[in-house]
């Protein structure tokens, strides 16, 4: 692969406030943040010497080892990258100015989504913690950022992160090329420095990332705090309708996420959705855009870091059936590089992989795999 810029890694910034960890960007592997070092070169945030080095890289036309985890290594597979579906006009300055940051407060989450990790979510983490790992060893903890990067955060200690909160919110207040902040977690609306952030970049553009894991009374709270603030709207979390959903985002009603989509649109609030697009999710995408496009708009994100559930892990009739149900006016830039991705193969330990991690998931939870088409169950051999 001779192309390996990307303009996201020269403007955009994710941050993770509970421990400390920086992704540019968010697909990329993150480096951790030495607090003593921010304090001592306020405004540095987005310019820590990882960053700038990887930056340089890209510009010689080298790859650096931090885009290997999101991008590089599933497109030498000729699948579908972040990398590929926003590409942007080139920058060629090191130290461009931030523009885009999305704040991650911390992992606390109601919702253990099927494509979810203990680092985004503490229901997951306790799922882990109650029922040992998952015996994939791609799956295992002990080989993501949780373990290696997580290992002294503790999950109710918030001392280092308010001191990492705070120093956040200079940053944001010593970077006025700041256009874009993106709120996300975990669950966003779980955690009070939410407010914080919210009064503090009035004149940004915000968007709230949320799965609506929480009681309508406390997304009351929330909208009314925002309401006559329209820079302010929701993504919310969703690819899927009725039971697919309810199995994909574990812990949440089909009936009562509709009610509160409801809630928030009757408060004039904007809503936009996010997708993530899996093997497992392609079996209510189109359902789900169907219902939902011609009102919202719908931003599509492929997973990352699981190869099993890449959407090319798939039996050969459910593949065709997915490519079949795209129709001609979904072929927007997306959907082109879902039906390459789909075409891609899959190999027979990336199927047992899938197996079982589902018959795993289920089990914990009680599901059941009948809400999927018997040659999709039949194919992963489930017993």
């Amino acid at each position: 692969m001779s192309d390996v810029y990307c303009s996201t890694k020269f403007k955009e910034l994710q941050v993770h406030v509970q421990s400390r960890l920086l992704y540019n960007c968010c697909k990329a592997w993150p480096e951790r943040i030495d607090l003593d070092w921010l304090e001592n070169n306020p405004g540095k945030l987005f310019h820590t010497p990882t960053m700038v080095a990887d930056r340089q890289l890209m510009l010689e036309g080298k790859r650096s080892k931090s885009c290997e985890h999101g991008c590089y290594q599933y497109e030498d597979q000729g699948l579908t990258s972040a990398r590929n579906l926003y590409k942007d006009k080139k920058i060629i300055d090191v130290y461009n100015p931030l523009e885009t940051l999305q704040i991650s407060l911390s992992n606390d989450c109601n919702l253990t989504c099927a494509y979810c990790s203990s680092e985004w979510s503490t229901a997951w983490h306790r799922d882990i913690k109650k029922n040992g790992e998952y015996p994939i060893d791609e799956y295992n903890n002990k080989n993501d950022n949780w373990s290696k990067l997580w290992s002294k955060i503790k999950q109710r200690d918030r001392s280092t992160d308010t001191k990492f909160f705070k120093l956040l919110c200079n940053e944001i207040s010593l970077n006025p090329h700041i256009k874009n902040i993106t709120i996300l977690g975990g669950e966003p609306l779980l955690n009070n420095h939410l407010y914080k952030i919210l009064d503090i970049a009035t004149d940004k553009k915000i968007k709230i990332i949320s799965g609506l894991g929480v009681d309508i009374q406390k997304l009351k709270k929330i909208t009314d705090h925002i309401k006559d603030n329209k820079n302010i709207s929701f993504q919310i979390s969703a690819e899927g309708t009725g039971d697919i959903f309810e199995f994909i985002r574990y812990g949440a009603r089909w009936n009562d996420f509709l009610q509160k989509i409801d809630y928030i649109k009757n408060t004039g609030i904007i809503i936009e959705f996010l997708s993530v697009i899996s093997n497992i999710t392609s079996f209510g995408i189109v359902s789900f855009y169907d219902m939902f496009s011609d009102k919202h708009k719908i931003t599509y994100n492929p997973v990352a870091d699981r190869s099993f559930l890449q959407s090319n892990v798939l039996d050969d009739l459910s593949k065709k059936n997915l490519l079949d149900s795209i129709k001609d006016e979904m072929d927007n830039k997306f959907f082109l590089q879902l039906k390459q991705s789909v075409s891609q193969e899959y190999s027979d330990s990336e199927r047992k992989k899938l197996s079982v991690f589902l018959k795993e998931f289920t089990k914990r939870r009680n599901l059941k795999l009948d809400i999927f088409p018997d040659h999709f169950v039949k194919w992963l051999d489930i017993k």
